[in-house]
This record gives structure tokens, C-alpha cells and sequence, in this order.
């Protein structure tokens, strides 16, 4: 036979599963059943949304600079352990992400000024190679048939 309570507030004899526990290790449970506890916060959070959302503005302007960082490290961290994969540049202050895989949703360093998060930026990098700013310049101007490309071929 299963141990019943009764909800102080909708009144209902359930299931003992159906009370979280007031007091695990003395054996204790709420008065009120999950099921109307759920309802009490749905209807808090509706009432106080306005104070939740500023708390949570609150906190993300605190932390923004420390995200920020972290992000920045990190990208650091991969630069110092990717040199430009065609030259070998490892100078971290010229090494760029080139992007040759998928379709580029949007720049490195816009994700990191636009605190888009850790997650999205590695996937953004995972699209791309790392080369120096003049091997990039390079391909780039090699892959998109630059002008100046046939001037300099001209003179040599």
C-alpha cells in the first residue's frame, strides 16, 4: 500500500512522490504537492517578472567584462597554439581567423564584443584556419581574382 498526504492546497490525497521533501534525513515533506507548488511559482514569477528581469540585467552587466575576458583568453590561447597555417607565423598580435568551412554567421570579434558566448564562438572557429594577416590578405586576393594581382604579375 502506498503512504498518501494530503495538499494543503488543492486538497487532494496523493502519493507521497508527489511532495518534495521539507527534510530529507528527518523524513519530512511539504505540505503542498508539486503539481500546486509549480503553479505558486508559474504565478510568483508572473507577478514579480519585472524585478526578475532587472535582477538578471543586474548580474549580467556585473559579469559581462569577466565573460568578456574569458573569451578573449581564450581565443589568445588558441592563437599561441595555431600559427598560420601557411607560413608558420606565430606572433599572435598578426594571426586571423580565415574562414573556409560553412557559412560564416558572423566575424570572431563580433561574437566576442557582441558576448555571444563561448559555445557559438567555437563553432564559429571551427570553420576557420588561422593565418597571419599577409598570408590572408594573400589568399584572399588570390581567391577573388584582385586587380592588382595582374598589374604586379605585369611587372615581374
Amino acid at each position: 500500500m502506498t503512504e498518501t498526504q494530503v495538499c494543503t492546497v488543492c486538497g487532494e490525497v496523493q502519493p507521497l512522490e508527489n511532495f518534495s521533501w521539507r527534510n530529507k534525513k528527518r523524513g519530512i515533506r511539504h505540505g503542498h504537492c508539486k503539481a500546486c507548488h509549480a503553479a505558486y511559482r508559474r504565478k510568483h514569477y508572473l507577478n514579480n517578472r519585472e524585478l526578475y528581469i532587472q535582477k538578471a540585467r543586474r548580474w549580467n552587466d556585473l559579469h559581462k567584462a569577466d565573460r568578456k575576458a574569458a573569451m578573449r583568453a581564450y581565443i589568445l590561447e588558441y592563437f599561441q597554439t595555431h600559427p598560420c597555417v601557411d607560413c608558420g607565423e606565430t606572433d599572435a598580435l598578426v594571426l586571423e581567423f580565415d574562414h573556409v568551412r560553412g557559412k560564416k554567421k558572423a566575424t570572431i570579434s563580433y561574437l566576442v564584443q557582441a558576448d555571444a558566448g563561448l559555445q557559438k564562438i567555437e563553432e564559429e572557429i571551427a570553420k576557420c584556419e588561422v593565418r597571419c594577416a599577409n598570408c590572408h590578405r594573400r589568399k584572399t586576393a588570390k581567391q577573388l581574382g584582385h586587380w592588382l594581382l595582374d598589374k604586379l604579375d605585369d611587372s615581374e
